[in-house]
């Protein structure tokens, strides 16, 4: 190593143990981990020494120095390069995305033995080539181009353009893909950013915890940094205070990739303690700009603020791609297909229109009423009669139940929290005794077995329910939209009924269907005439 150290501007290793500090931020090089040493010139006699660096330490040390200070500009200047393992080569290459990749490692790549004199005179074959990997990768993609589309959907005011500007970026960057799957990988990541509810990751984490958080990392005065917070806008507030601050410096150019945000974005959200937060933060705010921090923070607070939800960026992607994301809400699916799809084929055939398939534990985005603005518009859409419901004053619940697995999700397609729904997992199998795979639209509330009544509104939490002794959670079902195997989705609410009550087994006070009448057109307007609608 020291031989090398003196060829080599750089040396790269896995950490020996727990001992080294990185020379910037004065942490600890945990063992097993990737660490990169400058070789500079010992100051306490002849030879050279290593400053060791974490890899992003190393990125915000080459963004401060001058434009003659040796940097990492391919794989040559590397020490130690050929002895690393594929993941911690694959860690360098996302750390500096301007590396070349020829000497990428793969699976197939075995270890070269180093040659002594007399192997080099015994040696009568040419040295075996580099088998490149069977799978092509997708490109890097940088965040600040990412932050600049923001920019540019925020300024936009028409909802169409805002869809023809993602149209024209995806186009121009999926272009340089090499294959239908590397761009689905890529539309997706990109796709998943832009939309940061369609994933679901929940960190835990509001305004003033993050204000907390970012004040210990800065070593700022918390409340200046929540009076700044009055103004509405945590990002723009964490990004000042990182600007000014003298603990964590902002870099100057911004080299962080956007996969490396999605991978900072997974870790975060199975972090729940403080520390862990504060160290993910800091490890990722070294990396950033004022700029790339701020929206950061919007993607952890689930608001990008360019006011273009799903159906916009989804139909820059594919006619039915928005249709079939509502149908689905599975956006991983829906770009996969869509890039597998021959777009040609949908202008004139109906069959041939992109159908993404119902996905049990999955929810799908409930059915809401829609606004009557005049009576008449009622009997002209509804000629033959209409249903009329009773409305249950509870919770909407989705459930989902595939064999002996239960998922149930809220209105806003989060989980339900256990202790409302718990006692379901009992009746479900008495009451669908034949329903292996279910998909239902109910109501949630608490049922009085003295009164036979259900119980107003408010009464399902924790606390209140448990002073009602008579009572218990009660699934009221009004809809079914998949059973065993069979999505019902484009049947009508007539037979979707017709499923349900030939095969639901009532059990009063837990399991029950809606009530519900059917009202013919001439009774309806009878008794609108009555009342002097």
């Amino acid at each position: 190593m020291e031989q090398m150290a003196e060829e080599k501007n750089f040396i790269a290793e896995k950490s020996k143990s727990n001992r080294a500090k990185c020379k910037k931020c004065k942490e600890v090089l945990n063992q097993g981990t990737l660490r990169i040493a400058k070789v500079m010139p010992n100051p306490f006699g002849d030879g050279k020494m290593m400053a060791w660096h974490h890899p992003q330490c190393l990125v915000a040390v080459f963004s401060k120095q001058r434009k003659t200070t040796a940097k990492i500009t391919c794989v040559d200047d590397i020490g130690g390069w050929d002895e690393l393992s594929m993941e911690h080569q694959k860690e360098i290459f996302t750390t500096f995305p301007d590396i070349p990749r020829e000497k990428f490692k793969t699976h197939d790549d075995s270890p070269v033995e180093k040659e002594t004199p007399s192997k080099k005179k015994l040696k009568t074959k040419p040295p075996p080539t580099l088998v490149p990997s069977s799978k092509p990768q997708m490109q890097e993609y940088l965040f600040k181009d990412f932050r600049k589309l923001c920019m540019k959907l925020s300024q936009e005011n028409s909802h169409l353009q805002k869809t023809a500007i993602f149209k024209e970026f995806i186009d121009k960057i999926l272009s340089k893909e090499q294959s239908n799957e590397t761009r689905a990988e890529s539309l997706f990541l990109w796709c998943k950013m832009l939309l940061p509810n369609s994933e679901k990751r929940i960190y835990n984490l509001h305004s003033k915890q993050l204000i907390k958080l970012f004040s210990q990392l800065f070593k700022q005065d918390e409340f200046l940094m929540l009076e700044d917070l009055e103004k509405g806008d945590v990002a723009e507030t964490i990004r000042i205070f990182f600007e000014k601050n003298k603990n964590i410096k902002a870099v100057e150019k911004s080299f962080l990739t956007l996969s490396k945000v999605d991978h900072f974005l997974d870790k975060l959200a199975v972090e729940t303690t403080e520390a862990a937060q504060m160290s993910l933060f800091k490890s990722i705010a070294l990396l950033c700009t004022g700029n790339d921090l701020k929206m950061i923070i919007r993607l952890v607070m689930h608001d990008l603020r360019i006011n273009c939800g799903p159906k916009f960026i989804l139909g820059a992607i594919h006619a039915d791609a928005y249709q079939a994301y509502q149908t689905s809400h599975n956006l991983k699916a829906v770009i996969e297909k869509s890039c597998f799809f021959d777009a040609s084929k949908i202008e004139n055939n109906k069959n041939s229109r992109m159908n993404v398939n119902v996905s049990l534990l999955t929810p799908i985005l409930p059915m809401l009423a829609e606004a009557c603005k005049n009576i008449d518009d009622v009997f002209k859409k509804c000629p033959s009669g209409i249903y009329s419901e009773i409305k249950y004053d509870g919770e909407r619940v989705q459930l989902h139940k595939s064999e002996g697995e239960y998922k149930f999700f809220s209105r806003s397609l989060k989980p339900v929290l256990n202790h409302k729904v718990e006692p379901f997992k009992e009746y479900i199998p008495k009451a669908f005794q034949h329903g292996e795979e279910l998909i239902l639209d109910c109501e949630v509330l608490m049922y009085d077995h003295k009164s036979n009544k259900p119980l107003p509104f408010g009464t399902l939490g924790i606390h209140k329910k448990s002073k009602f002794e008579n009572a218990n959670p009660c699934l009221f079902i009004f809809d079914c939209m998949y059973y065993n195997g069979v999505s019902l989705l484009d049947r009508s609410i007539v037979e979707r009924r017709k499923v349900l009550e030939q095969n639901i087994t009532e059990i009063k006070g837990h399991i029950m269907l809606s009530e519900v009448k059917k009202l013919h057109v001439c009774y309806i307007q009878n008794i609108f005439s009555v009342i002097g609608v």
